[in-house]
């Protein structure tokens, strides 16, 4: 992962601001956010340099989470105490065809220590149909991007990927509209449909721990587009 200082109030914004993108809405205006400022970091993924671009359109079975919680004193340690702290965001996309689906995921993760030191992971890109089981009120995603030509990392390590999703039954939603997610040299343009419930959520993500009950949505998509540019 590649390392960079960063401000706890961008954090917070951040989180903020992704927060807002899921707000129970008819219908949304357009949104642009603007993460923490970041170096360049170089591809780790499958697929040699990255893509520069990625379209995928979602229609059924979608989950997402975000959650935030202290560290130890170093980034990448998601454990302890320290002053320190992890946040992150994971969504995970059914799409394709009937005769051949498959899901799109991304997720983006910052680790900072007790002196704002912080670190940044990225990645997205399709991920076997087989990989999202369940459906309704229940998801369960396990995928390993390691070897995973069509599956790019950026700043930190491919590999294993778990996280289920149960609803709670504590609010439903619904989203019309369009938003944008950027950070330096990457965009994440979204626009659609969506109905959703909240869902408490776990997992692990390439070794960063989803605290258990960390507030997410399960849901379905309609025609939703989903566009990245790196």
């Amino acid at each position: 992962m590649k390392p960079c200082f960063a401000h706890l109030s961008a954090a917070v914004a951040l989180a903020a601001a992704l927060a807002a993108c899921n707000k129970d809405a008819a219908t949304a205006p357009k949104k642009t956010l603007q993460g923490p400022s970041m170096a360049t970091v170089a591809d780790t993924g499958g697929g040699g340099g990255g893509p520069g671009q990625s379209h995928f359109v979602s229609n059924g079975d979608f989950g997402s989470v975000n959650w935030s919680s202290f560290s130890g004193g170093t980034p990448g340690d998601s454990g302890g105490g320290g002053g320190g702290f992890v946040f992150g965001s994971l969504g995970v996309n059914r799409g394709g065809s009937v005769t051949n689906p498959t899901a799109f995921l991304s997720y983006f993760i910052e680790q900072c220590d007790a002196f704002f030191f912080c670190t940044f992971t990225q990645g997205f890109g399709t991920i076997p149909a087989r990989d999202l089981s369940g459906g309704g009120k229940q998801l369960h995603l396990s995928t390993n991007t390691s070897g995973n030509p069509n599956f790019f990392t950026f700043g930190g390590p491919a590999g294993l990927i778990t996280v289920d999703w149960s609803a709670n039954g504590g609010f439903s939603q619904r989203f019309s509209g369009t938003s944008d997610l950027t950070f330096p040299g990457f965009r994440q343009h979204t626009t659609g449909v969506s109905t959703s419930a909240s869902a408490n959520t776990s997992g692990n993500v390439v070794g960063v721990l989803i605290p258990t009950f960390s507030p997410g949505n399960i849901g379905t998509n309609q025609s939703v587009t989903i566009d990245i540019q790196h």
